[in-house]
């Protein structure tokens, strides 16, 4: 499970999203720099970029 999380989220915040990753057994944590909570209408290029690091994890990690 990846967790991305926007650096300026204030509803669920950077440091909320990191603590939930952490409770939860191989989850990992991203933080977005420079979006807040709606990633892809607030900056689309930069929230696709995230995405495909974490399906880059999600294929090393299933092999697929």
């Amino acid at each position: 499970m990846i967790m991305p999380t926007g650096e300026y989220d204030y509803l669920t915040t950077p440091k909320d999203g990191r603590r939930t990753a952490e409770a939860i057994r191989g989850a990992e944590f991203i933080e977005m720099k420079e979006i807040g909570h709606f990633p892809m209408s607030e900056n689309y290029p930069r929230s696709a970029q995230y995405l495909g690091q974490a399906l880059e994890r999600i294929e090393k990690r299933t092999g697929s």
